[in-house]
């Protein structure tokens, strides 16, 4: 494996293989809930452990559920950027031709009220906590079930659910309390 190549010491390959074989499944399967796409899937996971091997040495004090959070966290993250890549489109631009393409006679005026409101969104949602914000984005923008959000973030289907709830009441508060326009 080219990672190897990248490690300084034999204990810091014995202890990144034990990484990769206890982890490698379950980043695929995060990444295919992500990508849909095995090819992609398996990409993500590459550039995942890539980085691990490039920092390895920032980061081999971790250790046991910690090291498994964080190799989850990576391949999420290596996902997400496959998915930007992917778009040749911007976000907007997207939106606006799905509109089109759903309502061939779109008013101009919904289309602007559409866009406004994702803004308006948006700029709440950085304000909401992380964790719930990370689930919020993976049920409404990548349109993922509970039970797939639940195997990605290691936490059960109740979990989930009380995290969109949670998640729903803080962008509220933060859009009333805040009047973000």
């Amino acid at each position: 494996m080219i990672y190897f190549m990248l490690l300084e010491t034999e204990e810091d390959r014995k202890y990144f293989r034990k990484i990769y074989e206890e982890n490698y499944l379950k980043m695929y399967h995060i990444a295919l809930g992500f990508l849909h796409e095995k090819s992609e899937a398996e990409n993500a996971v590459h550039e995942a452990f890539l980085s691990l091997a490039e920092n390895f040495q920032k980061y081999s004090h971790i250790s046991g559920r910690q090291m498994d959070n964080f190799c989850v966290s990576i391949v999420k993250n290596k996902s997400i950027d496959i998915l930007r890549k992917r778009n040749h489109y911007s976000e907007d631009e997207l939106e606006a031709l799905d509109l089109q393409q759903n309502n061939e006679t779109a008013n101009p005026e919904n289309v602007l009220l559409n866009k406004e409101t994702k803004q308006m969104i948006e700029k709440a949602l950085t304000k909401v906590s992380e964790v719930f914000r990370e689930t919020l984005i993976l049920k409404y923008v990548y349109e993922m079930s509970n039970k797939e959000i639940a195997r990605i973030q290691g936490v059960s289907v109740k979990t989930v659910t009380m995290r969109i709830y949670r998640g729903k009441q803080q962008l509220k508060e933060v859009i009333h309390e805040e009047d973000i326009p």
